[in-house]
């Protein structure tokens, strides 16, 4: 059998004291190294080479019969991306999903930004991209239906 092991006082107040330096000068080395990091650091697909696109003009068209045609930039593997993405923006744009059709995007990042389909992120990364297209499209079609 192992015999009990006994600790005095003072040895506990030092293994503190000495842990407790040490976390503290561990922190400051910590906050160092985290404010020597861009305070414009770029996070998911702005990170990515290609970055994102939110231009409307890019991704959606409107036929004059009304039909929506919506650009998936992201291309499916089975995550259902093709189909998500473009009900976004048809969401924000308040579009009938009957009246629209997705067409599949060339291989073109310097028209559609970042198209890497790795890791299942496309939702993740470009939810809001695509929201702020459907959004901006919707407030096009909302002044030119002013402008009449």
């Amino acid at each position: 059998m192992t015999a009990a092991v006994q600790h005095s006082r003072r040895a506990f107040l030092q293994c503190s004291l000495g842990a407790l330096t040490l976390a503290v000068t561990a922190k400051g080395w910590v906050t160092t190294a985290m404010a020597a990091e861009p305070a414009t650091k770029a996070y998911g697909a702005d990170s990515m080479p290609g970055g994102t696109v939110d231009d409307p003009l890019v991704f959606v068209s409107i036929a004059a019969d009304g039909a929506v045609t919506i650009v998936a930039h992201r291309a499916e593997m089975g995550t259902g991306v093709r189909t998500s993405l473009p009900m976004v923006v048809a969401d924000e744009m308040e579009a009938r999903w009957e009246r629209v059709k997705v067409v599949q995007a060339p291989g073109d990042e310097s028209r559609y930004g970042n198209q890497n389909v790795d890791g299942s992120r496309s939702m993740r990364h470009f939810l809001m991209p695509m929201r702020r297209v459907g959004a901006a499209a919707r407030q096009m079609l909302e002044a030119a239906a002013a402008a009449r």
